[in-house]
């Protein structure tokens, strides 16, 4: 209950940088059963427009009501009619609005638009602000918590998956730097030739003791074939 509980400090994070370029936003925090007014002005001035809207994005997509000049407001949704009170200055480019009996699915972000007849097509220009809702059901019913469950599931996963991906980069950096072979020395063709040279001259030493040694066998050996001519 406490992830539902702070739920609208994250949501307000994620917005506010989308909302930026068209102004500001209004963060109104209200309590179940209560009522809050707002007031919509156009960001253009040099005509006055023929209609007016209120949209919700965020947790719910849609258009809450439309208001025609002259006309009464349509309101979309049945259960929302008793408690949306409009009061219309469309000459003066505002529209303030009276939302009661608020319920925790009415948290969300609400925006305005202003309708302008600009042929071929009709120019929608938004308002100055934008309004940021929070109901806090204070009897702490889940349901409309489960509205905005699924967002808080989403950015727990990038979190995690973003830590991971960190850790498994880092773990395989660090295992592949001490497998790095060290260079070998190079040796120097001086000292190379001068192994060689040496093992050559000890070959050749060796092969001249042994015929040293074998020539001094040969003149034992025929000495004593001369010594046995005399024993007779």
């Amino acid at each position: 209950m406490l992830g539902f509980k702070y739920a609208h400090v994250v949501l307000l994070f994620l917005i506010t940088p989308s909302i930026t370029a068209q102004g500001g936003i209004v963060y109104i925090h209200r309590v179940r059963n209560s009522s809050i007014d707002i007031s919509c002005e156009s960001a253009k001035k040099e005509e006055n427009p023929f209609a007016f809207s209120l949209n919700r994005r965020l947790l719910q997509s849609r258009q809450v009501m439309y208001l025609s000049k002259g006309a009464q407001p349509f309101i979309n949704k049945s259960e929302d009619k008793d408690r949306i009170t409009v009061r219309d200055e469309l000459d003066n480019h505002t529209v303030h609005l009276t939302i009661s009996n608020l319920q925790g699915q009415d948290t969300d972000v609400y925006h305005c638009e202003f309708h302008y007849d600009d042929l071929p097509y009709d120019k929608n220009v938004p308002g100055k602000m934008e309004f940021f809702i929070y109901i806090e059901d204070l009897s702490h019913d889940p349901c409309y918590c489960s509205s905005y469950l699924p967002l808080l599931y989403v950015i727990s996963g990038a979190a995690c998956l973003l830590g991971v991906l960190v850790f498994t980069l880092l773990s395989a950096y660090c295992c592949k730097w001490p497998n790095r072979s060290k260079p070998q020395p190079v040796v120097p063709v001086y000292e190379e030739m001068t192994g060689v040279r040496s093992t050559k001259q000890k070959a050749t030493s060796c092969h001249t003791d042994i015929a040293k040694l074998e020539e001094a066998n040969s003149s034992v050996a025929h000495l004593f074939s001369n010594e046995n001519l005399y024993v007779n």
